[in-house]
């Protein structure tokens, strides 16, 4: 059992987290990953009152003081769940200490910190992007990198708030009755490799909205992802009946992006993807009553 004063140091100063060892690292690897293999692929989350907010959360990229941020705003806005959309690691300076603050939120407060598989949560990924070489500067061993797929391959792939507000990280799949068909279905009960992937999970992690686009058409991002135009997603929010869906995935000029008459939100929340010299805005978003607002972390 993880000590409650441990998790409370590290979220107080994530900057610690650079300082632990692998087998302090391991106890709060084991605690998420018992948590996240009982909940289902799509997560379903209710807000009581009218009042009650929710929080959802772009890519991080190691971008520790994004982040740090965030943990700002949420002590301020208080919301009743948070969302992180995935990508939590890779090309950034802080990958690893996002990552285990991602994890210590989630051992401490299990039913108001809520993460998604993004498609940087895969081992293939990390190998080509910086966090698993970071991981093994530090530790020396590969094996130990098993701790983390672990995580991985017990992550939720979407989030319905109050079943109108669909979250997830990258976008919407060919199959229009995928949502309903993963319902129920916890994380461990499925095979959720990267390689073995069904195309379903595959596209929900890797799509990407387009505007003056209709139907789905093929990505430069690989084999089965596609593109999709207003007209799909139009039927997919419909035969859903959902009001509002908020993703990740790719980064804006602005910070982030509405697509399709604002009711795709497209957030980013690390402003320093393309290093400190490129800087670009970090956004979240705000689901309050029945609306979704962008913000820009200040």
């Amino acid at each position: 059992m993880i000590e409650q004063s441990f998790l409370n140091k590290i979220i107080k100063n994530p900057y610690l987290i650079t300082k632990l060892n692998f087998n302090q690292l391991i106890l709060v690897f084991r605690e998420a990953v018992k948590l996240f293999r009982e909940e289902t692929l799509i997560l379903e989350l209710k807000k009581e009152y009218s009042q009650d907010k929710v929080i959802v959360i772009g890519d991080l990229h190691g971008d520790l003081k994004s982040l740090t941020r965030l943990l700002d705003i949420i002590n301020l806005e208080n919301p009743k769940h948070v969302i992180f959309l995935g990508d939590i690691v890779d090309r950034g300076l802080y990958q690893l200490e996002c990552f285990i603050l991602v994890l210590a939120l989630k051992v401490k407060d299990s039913n108001k910190y809520y993460l998604l598989r993004g498609n940087h949560e895969t081992l293939k990924v990390n190998k080509n992007y910086g966090f698993f070489q970071d991981f093994l500067n530090r530790f020396k061993d590969p094996k130990k990198f098993s701790q983390v797929v672990a995580i991985y391959n017990a992550l939720p792939y979407c989030a319905l708030v109050n079943e109108s507000i669909l979250c997830l990280h990258g976008g919407i799949p060919e199959d229009f009755n995928a949502i309903n068909r993963l319902r129920s279905i916890k994380t461990s009960e499925i095979d959720l490799n990267y390689e073995n992937a069904d195309k379903i999970l595959l596209q929900i992690m890797w799509n990407d909205p387009k505007s003056n686009l209709k139907g789905f058409t093929e990505s430069f991002r690989g084999r089965d992802i596609k593109f999709f135009g207003e007209d799909v997603f139009k039927d997919f929010m419909r035969e859903n009946k959902l009001d509002y869906l908020i993703r990740a995935h790719e980064r804006f000029p602005k910070g982030y992006k509405w697509f399709f008459n604002e009711q795709l939100l497209s957030i980013f929340s690390s402003a320093n993807y393309r290093g400190t010299f490129t800087p670009i805005p970090a956004s979240y978003a705000i689901i309050r009553n029945k609306t979704v607002i962008p913000k820009i972390i200040s």
